[in-house]
């Protein structure tokens, strides 16, 4: 069998792009995540990538390709297909350098995110398919004469992406392994390669999405229909021909996790650290919820990639925990309808502590003709809590059914 192809990129490569973005871009924070530590009984860092300008690491990667670009390259304009942060972190840097953007983006891109790109300056073409726009994005520098930028399999996308490696090594030396997310392979590739370039020592796990790994594998869904992801930062369909040597060289494991793990994950981290991240960023948490993560790694770092989510999808994801942990309770009440009814089950639901979200009355398809359904969603301390407030309803001669 012929030996594995050699990563394309080197330790020098990655320190000559930090002396190339340094000027521009300032180094992320670490810190010490302390109820993360206290959730997984390990001394747990945070390496907040998520604190760049455009919310995420993609920055790195963008700037250091557009500064290796000459000034007749630049004034000619650079283009590329994305779907959020890699659009914003290459208008963003290229706006800071008055050079052309021009990106094709798919129409199901959060319009916050194309209307962002847009106000820096960028022109966008959008298409009904992120795979579409890829292929327009790929013809423009033949037809167009545009320099193509991709979002991660490219040397200078890598080694830029390296430079949060060669931070992580300057701010906290004694950390025993990393975890970090896996879409296309350039931000742990680069990350690794700066990382065991001088810490052979340290455990790298990568995580990427059970949601990926169906989409490559071609599994097919019933009817055809494709579920939606909450982690599309890392929602790439292969990784790279130039990342994946380097994951093989340098990642000790790469693992999944499910869309629920990562919803969960991405609340808990909100609550404990009162941080707003993104799917991609918390699938590297809920490796950590799973157990992946071996038991000798006693101080991981966990790279918190960005914090581009959408603060709809925010809300039902929180909405969707909440429920999921017991701390809401949905019932559905049958009376007369007459007056009175609601303020007699308001006015017990108040007196067990219970805060009511939300209301509704159906009288047309009632359980019971000339009653009223009233469906009452509450906010419940805890799952004991809600089986306390459904007693008192039916011991109140009230009839519940919870649903």
């Amino acid at each position: 069998m012929p030996p594995p192809p050699a990563a394309t990129v080197s330790l020098s490569d990655i320190e000559a792009a930090r002396a190339r973005i340094s000027s521009y871009l300032a180094v992320t924070p670490v810190t010490h995540a302390l109820g993360l530590s206290e959730e997984f009984g390990r001394t747990v860092l945070c390496k907040w990538d998520n604190k760049l300008r455009t919310g995420s690491f993609k920055e790195r990667g963008a700037l250091n390709f557009l500064l290796s670009l000459d000034a007749a390259r630049l004034a000619k304009g650079v283009c590329a297909a994305s779907a959020g942060n890699h659009a914003l972190a290459l208008s963003f840097h290229a706006h800071r350098l008055k050079a052309p953007c021009h990106l094709v983006m798919p129409v199901t891109a959060p319009l916050v995110k194309v209307e962002s790109c847009r106000r820096l300056g960028a022109e966008i073409t959008q298409v009904p398919t992120l795979y579409e726009a890829l292929e327009v994005a790929a013809r423009w520098p033949t037809e167009r004469g545009y320099t193509y930028i991709p979002p991660f399999d490219h040397e200078l996308i890598v080694a830029g992406q390296g430079v949060a490696g060669l931070e992580i090594l300057d701010q906290c030396g004694d950390f025993d392994s990393i975890v970090i997310p896996v879409g296309g392979g350039g931000y742990a590739a680069g990350v690794a390669t700066a990382v065991k370039a001088k810490r052979k020592d340290v455990f790298i796990l990568g995580v990427c999405s059970e949601w990926a790994l169906n989409v490559r594998a071609n599994k097919p869904q019933p009817g055809g229909f494709v579920p939606m992801t909450i982690a599309d930062g890392i929602a790439v369909k292969s990784i790279g021909a130039i990342t994946r040597p380097i994951l093989d060289q340098y990642v000790d494991k790469v693992v999944s996790v499910s869309e629920e793990a990562i919803a969960r994950a991405l609340v808990m981290v909100l609550e404990l650290e009162h941080a707003v991240i993104e799917g991609a960023a918390a699938a590297s948490v809920a490796a950590l919820l799973d157990g992946q993560l071996p038991d000798r790694c006693k101080k991981p770092v966990i790279f918190m990639c960005g914090s581009n989510i959408d603060t709809n999808l925010l809300s039902r994801l929180i909405e969707h925990d909440m429920a999921e942990r017991g701390r809401l309770l949905r019932v559905r009440v049958t009376l007369p309808d007459r007056p009175g009814m609601l303020h007699q089950i308001s006015g017990i639901i108040a007196a067990e502590g219970a805060n009511v979200l939300q209301v509704s009355h159906d009288r047309s398809y009632a359980k019971v003709p000339g009653h009223v359904d009233i469906t009452v969603m509450m906010e419940v301390r805890s799952r004991d809590h809600a089986t306390q407030v459904v007693a008192h309803l039916v011991g109140a001669g009230l009839p519940t059914e919870v649903i």
